[in-house]
């Protein structure tokens, strides 16, 4: 049991990590994506306005889920 609750934990607190990127440089994403699609898809990547919104959204996703898995490897 020892070794799911230490998955947990790691799996948690990357997702809390990944959540306060989404939050606080959401613009940075969006050009490191753009960047990775130019690279590796040669595609453009045109964000539309709202992009960042939605990128903070998904930021708040990371951080729920990450609670929620640190509770579990808690075992609460």
């Amino acid at each position: 049991m020892a070794r799911l609750q230490t998955m947990l934990r790691a799996v948690a607190a990357g997702s809390l990590l990944a959540g306060l990127v989404h939050l606080l440089v959401p613009d940075r994403l969006l050009a490191i994506a753009a960047w990775g699609y130019d690279r590796v898809l040669a595609v453009d990547f045109e964000p539309r306005k709202s992009a960042p919104t939605r990128v903070r959204l998904v930021g708040v996703l990371f951080l729920v889920g990450g609670t929620v898995l640190a509770r579990l490897a808690r075992g609460e």
